[in-house]
């Protein structure tokens, strides 16, 4: 676990491999192909080519329950976040194989800093492999940077020579701060990629965004850690509650 956190503290990410068994996999692609069959219109294509992504899962099926507060990651995302850790979004994104040139690379950062926080940790963010990844298709790639450079009021330049891309076999995880300089790194390639994106905040700040809705199952059910976990709804999951 320490020498995991030292290098999240120096780098700002952290690849853990093997986190989802194959049985997991199994399920977890079979229901994603469900929930693109039954309710296309979720599945929003964004700007570049190929690329589609739904914030509604949660909604349509219970097999992507257990990866957000999987026990391989868990305390590896408690042990960053701190005490206040609690839910913020989630959402599955396919990219689909490619035959023409790739678009150039959308460098960004999701959410600004916190350098309040142990790590200037405001959000974090995992992704899980869902197929295999490596140099020759689509991958996520991260601009490491220690905690120090976090903590500036202006963050630094994201500068493309500095990143790396990140692989792993299906089943690996990606935890990273959301305020890091990160892309989907696109490429001519006839394997598609597909992704599940969990983002984790803290229950003393205001929500990161509005795109997923909670079901009352996990708002309002399980144990108290539970409950405490997704505690903080957001306003779209709050109304939800409240009126249905």
């Amino acid at each position: 676990m320490e020498e995991n956190l030292d290098f999240f503290r120096d780098n700002g990410y952290l690849v853990v491999a093997d986190v989802l068994s194959p049985e997991e996999l199994a399920g977890l692609n079979e229901a994603i192909d469900c929930d693109r069959q039954l309710y296309p219109p979720l599945w929003r294509g964004g700007q570049e080519e190929g690329r589609f992504q739904s914030v509604s899962p949660l909604l349509s099926s219970r097999a992507f329950d257990g990866t957000i507060r999987h026990a391989k990651v868990l305390p590896l995302v408690a042990a960053l976040m701190g005490p206040k850790l609690c839910f913020d979004e989630f959402s599955v994104m396919v990219r689909e194989s490619l035959a023409d040139e790739p678009p150039p690379v959308g460098w960004h950062r999701d959410t600004a800093h916190w350098p309040e926080h142990p790590l200037a940790l405001k959000n974090l963010s995992l992704i899980y492999y869902l197929t295999d990844v490596d140099a020759k298709n689509h991958c996520f790639a991260i601009m490491p940077e220690g905690v120090e450079a976090k903590r500036t009021e202006q963050p630094e330049p994201i500068d493309p020579e500095r990143c790396v891309e990140l692989y792993g076999r299906a089943g690996t995880a990606i935890l990273f701060n959301a305020g890091s300089g990160h892309a989907g790194i696109v490429r001519t390639t006839e394997q598609e990629r597909r992704t599940i994106h969990i983002y984790y905040g803290h229950s003393s700040q205001a929500a990161l965004s509005n795109h997923t809705i909670v079901p009352r199952r996990l708002a309002q059910g399980g144990d108290e850690s539970s409950r405490a976990f997704y505690g903080r709804p957001n306003l779209a999951t709050q109304l939800v509650l409240d009126n249905f």
